[in-house]
């Protein structure tokens, strides 16, 4: 329930807030018609004459150059080197090309490298395109140019620099407010720390980039971070999600006509194929990923999608065929001139001739991947020299900029001083209207904490009266009952030996009585323990739950495994009661409905907060669809967890199992530092 403001209507405070209205707006007139004013001397000193012609002057060659621009990022995917040819078009017109369009222009010629993998001049490019924004001061364009430079320096492996410039992109973007940029940049920082074995930063960057994709809804964006995800599972063994996730990519690539995305998809896919050891899946996929990139002019994908072709070959032991697609993507890497690809598919030579024996000829090519590798690692140090050399003229830049700054702080001055006095008196004014507004909210929230506190208050001792005196019924039943049918078990008994009746009639009444007395027997104790379950008085909370595994574990239904820590000591009885009625409730879910053999309980209880872990490997099911039907066992157990302020989360797909954890706090009375380990045995 949202706290709600109260305002009193006494004629003061209505005047009050009417005057520092009108002051307010006063004061936003009058900073705007200095700001007018200064506009106006600037113009009467002829700057803005100067940017009216300079303006029309460019208007002809600025039209031709942007549609030039626009025609080389139409096919800057499907063909990098006719996307590179255009721009040069632009570069190098004799008419000339205005400075931001020629930023643009730099960085675009160093995306047609990077997208041919040629890293390297990439690189190069790039630097000229940082070096050209930092003169010119725009934010945006410095933005993107360090983002692109982060992604090329994590392609050759330089991920202290590469960090580096992914987080002075996203400095610079968030100052533009630009969300689609900034997730684009998450998504890359997710890729770095995948390259660096640390899978859990890298998930938490993507689920920050897919975050911001949504919030967009752009399509192409959120299809590439979670082919990365699906990446990023496929290295940690978990094939299935992994699959999961490529797939859902390609189905968006699909509905968006993206080729490129598909070709990065299917790749993906085959990837994880040929990792599992499925080599028909593999070079189905990776034959897919070949024919798009052939569709799309993608020499440097065909290159890559032959060389994993090559390597599910060797796989397969067809040594002949893997040899044969690396002497196809040898062929293209050596056409385009790709460093990175001629050294990839030496070392699948060398692969290949390893399995064949052929230690000769593996060893050269292992050789030559090698220099190869020298190669570009020689060429990475010459570009962190001419990158010292970029932040040497950043700092310079930043300290013109400072030294503007300075001497316009001093020309301002004394209008400074004017309209901090206005803004003090009114921000004065202000603060006690603020104050009066912050005693109005204050008495409002501590009568909202009174009601909230009153209604848990109400809430916990409902349910303590509701527990003992399901308690009370349970022990009446029990002992009163109880007693009187043990008592006529005795009598009917004592019937039996009677003379009256014919012997066979009277046993056949009296067996009879004693069978249903027995019923009812059993039937008292499923009462009694359904209303307050004796085994948690008897055996405390980690008893009764070691009983209900050893129970079920003398069945061939399933398998319970129990792991429970911290348990020693008595603990709050609604949350004993609440958590033992819910296991028993996910037990019952797991025999009946889901199938399965293994029923696995973690439970840790710590200082502040108990936790509890439920997974079986049952047929799962549509967790949104169960948790809205009314009356739900789910439902139920979700609503007993929530009003004890807790969380519970469900993780379930259909034929994959189901993990469900439950989250509730503690209070310090009730934590016991001790720790109690049990498991089921088979």
């Amino acid at each position: 329930m949202q706290p709600r403001y109260y305002f009193m209507s006494g004629s003061f405070f209505h005047k009050l807030h009417l005057w520092v209205v009108a002051m307010i707006v006063i004061l936003i007139t009058g900073v705007i018609a200095m700001l007018s004013i200064d506009e106006q001397s600037a113009s009467a000193a002829g700057f803005g004459q100067e940017k009216n012609v300079e303006r029309s002057a460019s208007v002809k060659k600025s039209d031709f150059n942007d549609s030039l621009f626009k025609a080389a990022i139409q096919v800057l995917y499907t063909d990098p080197g006719q996307a590179r040819e255009i721009i040069m078009r632009v570069l190098e017109n004799p008419n000339g090309v205005d400075s931001i369009l020629r930023i643009r222009s730099t960085n675009l010629l160093g995306a047609t490298y990077h997208l041919q993998a040629n890293y390297n001049e990439a690189l190069a490019t790039f630097y000229t395109a940082l070096e050209l924004a930092l003169k010119s001061g725009n934010t945006q364009r410095m933005a993107d140019v360090y983002n692109n430079l982060g992604t090329s320096s994590l392609k050759i492996g330089n991920h202290k620099e590469a960090m580096d410039y992914f987080l002075k992109s996203i400095e610079q973007y968030r100052l533009l407010n630009d969300t689609i940029n900034t997730a684009s940049t998450f998504n890359n920082i997710g890729l770095l720390y995948k390259d660096i074995d640390n899978p859990a930063k890298a998930r938490i960057k993507f689920n920050e980039a897919l975050q911001g994709f949504k919030y967009l809804n752009d399509t192409i964006g959120i299809a590439a971070t979670l082919s990365n995800i699906g990446m990023l599972l496929n290295e940690q063994g978990q094939y299935d999600s992994a699959l999961y996730y490529h797939r859902i990519s390609i189905d968006l690539n699909i509905k968006k006509d993206n080729k490129y995305g598909l070709i990065i998809g299917y790749q993906g896919l085959a990837n994880i194929y040929n990792t599992m050891g499925q080599t028909d899946s593999a070079l189905a996929n990776y034959n897919k990923s070949k024919s798009i990139a052939l569709i799309i002019n993608q020499p440097f994908q065909m290159a890559f999608s032959d060389l994993g072709i090559a390597h599910a070959f060797i796989k397969a032991g067809n040594l002949k065929a893997a040899i044969l697609h690396t002497d196809s993507a040898m062929l293209i890497a050596n056409e385009i001139d790709n460093i990175k690809l001629q050294q990839e598919a030496h070392e699948t030579y060398a692969e290949a001739y390893e399995a064949m024996k052929n230690t000769n000829r593996a060893l050269e090519h292992f050789r030559l991947a090698g220099n190869l590798k020298d190669s570009m690692i020689n060429q990475t140090k010459l570009h962190q020299i001419y990158n010292l050399e970029i932040e040497q003229l950043s700092l310079a830049k930043e300290v013109q900029q400072l030294e503007i700054q300075r001497q316009e702080l001093l020309l301002s001055k004394k209008n400074n001083i004017i309209i901090f006095i206005v803004i003090a008196f009114l921000l004065a004014l202000f603060g006690f209207y603020l104050l009066y507004l912050n005693h109005n909210h204050r008495k409002e929230s501590n009568t909202q904490k009174m009601i909230l506190s009153l209604t848990e208050k109400k809430s916990r001792a409902a349910a303590e009266a509701e527990i003992q005196e399901r308690k009370r019924i349970g022990q009446e039943l029990h002992d009163g009952l109880g007693q009187m049918l043990s008592a006529a078990r005795l009598n009917m008994s004592a019937l039996q030996q009677k003379e009256g009746l014919p012997l066979e009639r009277r046993k056949e009444l009296l067996e009879a009585a004693i069978e249903v007395v027995d019923a009812a027997f059993s039937e008292l104790r499923n009462i009694s323990h359904d209303l307050a379950p004796s085994v948690l008085m008897a055996k405390g909370f980690a008893g009764a739950l070691k009983d209900m595994a050893d129970q079920i574990n003398k069945t061939s239904h399933i398998h319970v495994q129990l792991q429970l820590y911290g348990l020693n000591g008595k603990m709050d009885s609604i949350i004993e009661n609440t958590l033992y009625r819910a296991l028993q409730e996910l037990l019952s879910n797991a025999i009946k409905h889901a199938d399965a053999s293994l029923f696995s309980v973690q439970i840790v209880k710590g200082k502040d907060e108990i936790t509890v872990m439920v997974e079986d490997d049952g047929k799962g099911f549509d967790e949104k669809n169960m948790l809205i039907l009314p009356g739900g066992g789910l439902s139920n157990i979700r609503s007993r967890i929530e009003n004890l302020k807790g969380d519970f989360f469900i993780d379930s797909m259909k034929n994959r199992g189901t993990i469900i954890s439950i989250v509730i706090p503690l209070s310090k009375i009730n934590y016991v530092p001790e720790t109690y380990t049990s498991a089921g045995g088979r």
